[in-house]
């Protein structure tokens, strides 16, 4: 990626083909938003983050980059590792090659493709507070051990929530305005339904949906590890108890994230996706549709919550003692049909482009002769 964009911040006379100059007045709206969440994304690195209390032990204040050093120390060098990266280095990362985007890069293959992958990304920043949410829900209703959170919380995950909406802004201005962005726009107007024109894969994209909605349903409510420590209460949890957990522990921002990364977001997105398969519509607005529910999927984090509970059960035993229970299991499941489905999705409307794409040739064919 440092080549692409050091090849196209070389051009010249292309300036004012920039996102800032194509998007007028919310343009610099933009850049006033981007520039805001780079500051309160440095403010977060040094207010205080939270606190762990241990009975006979004391309490410790952390910030973000103390609670990395804090793992580090404990030898859970994996999680702090992955940490340091994803929630200290790649923010940064990020807001700095969408402020090069917006203002210096003109439109070109290369903007949109980048655009995309910072889209893609975006979420994977959200692992600490996940390790986060971890420590307050086993610390909830015990007596000997106890957490708080302070302003570092929120100004982190305000940040974070700012950089995935000012990238999903980008990435829709620029299809609106970059040629290489909008690709060949379909003439077709035969609405089609994907569960009857895709073959086999009308078979197994619906199925496979179908039997995702239902892991997810039952990930919901299976817990997915137990407290097993010394002294405190071997409490279990599963996601909706989590949510309950945290609204206990009076955490409205943790318990935000909770509720629209882990219930609201994903079953939004197996609802697009199902239907995508089932509702009649032109191959453009299968198009759009599809690119909508991207948009949703950007907030939908069950994955990361996914590798941010298993880096604690792998790494983090060395805080609190915890089983693995099967919501665990369903969880992962739940990850890997819906993706299944969701490949199998992007396959069969490939084929229907492809198909009308034939069919136009054939019909252009016709008419030559």
């Amino acid at each position: 990626m440092a080549k692409v964009l050091y090849s196209l911040l070389s051009m010249h006379g292309h300036h004012e083909q920039t996102l800032l100059r194509q998007a007028g007045w919310a343009g610099w709206a933009w850049l006033a938003v981007l520039l805001t969440t780079f500051f309160a994304q440095a403010l977060a690195l040094f207010v205080p983050f939270m606190s762990i209390k241990v009975v006979l032990v004391g309490n410790d204040i952390y910030s973000l980059p103390n609670s990395v050093r804090l793992m580090w120390e404990s030898g859970i060098y994996v999680v702090a590792i992955l940490i340091a990266f994803f929630s200290i280095t790649f923010p940064f990362l990020k807001l700095a090659v969408l402020l090069v985007v917006w203002v210096a890069i003109p439109p070109t293959r290369e903007r949109e493709r980048i655009l995309y992958w910072l889209c893609l990304l975006g979420k994977w920043s959200m692992l600490d507070p996940f390790i986060v949410i971890l420590l307050m829900v086993l610390a909830t209703d015990q007596w000997a051990v106890s957490t708080q959170t302070f302003s570092g919380v929120y100004l982190f995950l305000g940040s974070i929530a700012s950089a995935i909406m000012l990238s999903t802004i980008a990435t829709q201005i620029d299809r609106w305005v970059n040629p290489f962005a909008q690709g060949a726009t379909p003439t077709s107007t035969v609405k089609t339904r994907l569960i009857q024109n895709s073959g086999w894969l009308s078979v197994v994209g619906p199925i496979t949906l179908v039997i995702s909605a239902v892991c997810f349903i039952i990930a919901l409510v299976t817990p997915y590890f137990q407290l097993n420590q010394f002294l405190l209460t071997s409490d279990q949890y599963s996601i909706l108890s989590s949510l309950t957990a945290l609204l206990q522990s009076h955490q409205p921002a943790l318990a935000a994230l909770v509720a629209v990364g882990l219930i609201i977001a994903p079953s939004i997105v197996l609802i697009m996706q199902i239907w995508l398969w089932i509702a009649p519509a032109t191959q453009a607005k299968h198009q759009r549709r599809n690119r909508r529910l991207r948009a949703v999927h950007e907030w939908c984090m069950l994955e990361v919550f996914a590798l941010g509970l298993l880096l604690f059960l792998w790494e983090g035993t060395t805080l609190m003692k915890t089983d693995v229970r099967s919501g665990l299991w369903v969880i992962l499941g739940t990850i890997v049909i819906y993706y299944t489905g969701s490949f199998v999705s992007l396959v069969a409307l490939e084929r229907i482009a492809k198909r009308a794409d034939t069919s136009k040739m054939i019909e252009a064919s016709g008419l030559t002769h």
